[in-house]
């Protein structure tokens, strides 16, 4: 009976620990592409509107705002560049509306 108990709980242990090694870099890259996703789409209303400045100009500062918080908020080290082309994105039509 001891030896049971004693093989059942080596057997708990060990699935215990049998995590899947990937499961939290994979947590990390979902995390910072919905954030991503949600600076992307803030930047395209502002490329889409960049022929019509009073429109676009409001939509500028909610993108900026955006790609602020999402540089405190990502992890991954590729996210940092990626907020920089979209930061540029929004740099262009902003020189074209002043």
């Amino acid at each position: 009976m001891k030896g049971r108990v004693l093989v059942l709980g080596l057997l708990a242990l060990a699935l215990g620990g049998c995590e899947d090694p990937n499961k939290k870099p994979i947590e990390k890259i979902r995390h910072d592409e919905e954030i991503l996703s949600k600076v992307g789409a803030a930047v395209n209303e502002v490329v889409r509107n960049a022929a019509d400045c009073e429109v676009a100009k409001p939509l500028m500062t909610e993108a900026y705002q955006r790609i602020d918080d999402a540089r405190r908020e990502v992890v991954e080290p590729a996210s940092k560049p990626t907020l920089d082309a979209l930061k540029s994105q929004v740099d262009r039509v902003a020189q074209a509306c002043p």
